[in-house]
């Protein structure tokens, strides 16, 4: 009885959580003298991602997803803020801690032509976490490579192991990097993007590769992506980021279904639309062109927002409140349902 509660209290215990976390990038200085600009990618994020979830991060190019991602694997350091893997605060590790962090989390990147060295074949790169982990030995580190492999669709293994880079198509890189990622067996894995550069069939398979190895693995994912229909397919919860800022957060279904915050309605009106649709905006939150106003201190999306209020919303932060059963929203107008103008049924929406 001890063990069984022992293991659901650690199932309850949140993998990764954010509190506060701020990132803020310096430009250069010009060849004037002028110092460099702040850029601020991630303010003031706060979240937590519960073991065995598939967690969405959506948003436009330039939104901070890829920041946040970053962070959480430690490839760069919050300019202030909190991260925690497992309760263990990972910007003050070092040496061995950091190694053993780094054994737990992986990150699988966007573009699979650059994430890959060209100079290595692909038992060389699989087998390379192993070989930096001490992980078994030279007959066993084969052995574990053709199992990542096989699982990431790479079979028969033999086909593949001595081929380089640019021997392989993008799909076939991009197997190879997931392999890679998972050949350790991680808790965590970060996936930025991992099929923007491939056809719609060769996606559809790898987001089936990692449904499948989230459930063999019991690993938890990170999924970032600009497309909500790829979200809704793949994720369980999701957060909707703009200009660094959370505007939306909760179960994927809800946030699709009944968007409450005018960026994320935006963002599904902009959704390709196929069959006989209406060119209509269901929601018509998104302003033609930006308001006057540049500087804001109040929400960062009042400049592109319909809706929005020209004293409250141009003064004032909006705080992120809790509408729904799990369903959080950064804006002062939101309310459960507000569709507008909703379209007749959902045959419209890309991926459905």
């Amino acid at each position: 009885m001890r063990e069984t509660n022992l293991l659901m209290n650690e199932m309850a215990r949140p993998i990764l959580s954010l509190e506060k976390v701020h990132k803020i990038y310096r430009t250069k200085a010009s060849l004037f003298g002028r110092s460099g600009m702040e850029v601020v990618a991630l303010s003031n994020i706060s979240f937590t991602i519960e073991r065995g979830d598939i967690f969405g991060l959506v948003g436009e190019s330039g939104s901070g997803k890829t920041t946040a991602g970053r962070l959480m694997v430690k490839l760069e350091e919050a300019s202030s803020g909190k991260i925690y893997l497992d309760d263990v605060e990972i910007n003050a590790l070092r040496g061995r801690a950091l190694k053993g962090f780094r054994r737990q989390v992986q990150m699988i990147f966007q573009d699979p032509y650059q994430s890959l060295n060209p100079q290595l074949s692909v038992l060389d790169t699989i087998s390379e976490p192993l070989t930096v982990h001490g992980i078994g030995d030279g007959e066993s580190r084969q052995e574990l490579v053709r199992q990542a492999m096989k699982a990431a669709g790479l079979s028969p293994a033999e086909d593949y192991l001595h081929r380089y880079p640019h021997q392989l198509s993008g799909g076939q890189r991009q197997r190879v990097a997931i392999a890679r990622a998972m050949v350790l067996k991680p808790q965590l894995v970060v996936a930025d993007e991992p099929t923007s550069m491939l056809d719609a069939s060769i996606s559809a398979q790898i987001f089936n590769i990692l449904l499948e190895m989230r459930k063999e693995l019991g690993v938890t994912l990170v999924f970032i992506t600009h497309s909500l229909a790829a979200a809704r397919y793949l994720c369980n919860r999701l957060a909707v980021v703009y200009r660094g800022n959370l505007m939306e957060m909760g179960p994927a279904d809800t946030v699709i279904q009944n968007p409450c915050h005018p960026y994320t309605q935006a963002l599904i009106d902009a959704l390709p639309k196929f069959g006989d649709c209406r060119d209509v905006k269901p929601y018509g939150t998104l302003l033609r062109v930006d308001s006057e106003a540049r500087e804001v201190t109040g929400c960062p999306f009042y400049p592109r927002c319909r809706k929005a209020h020209r004293i409250k919303c141009s003064l004032e932060i909006p705080p992120l409140r809790e509408i729904g059963d799990g369903h959080f929203v950064a804006c002062f107008y939101a309310t459960p349902g507000s569709r507008g103008e909703a379209r007749s049924d959902d045959a419209c929406f890309y991926g459905t």
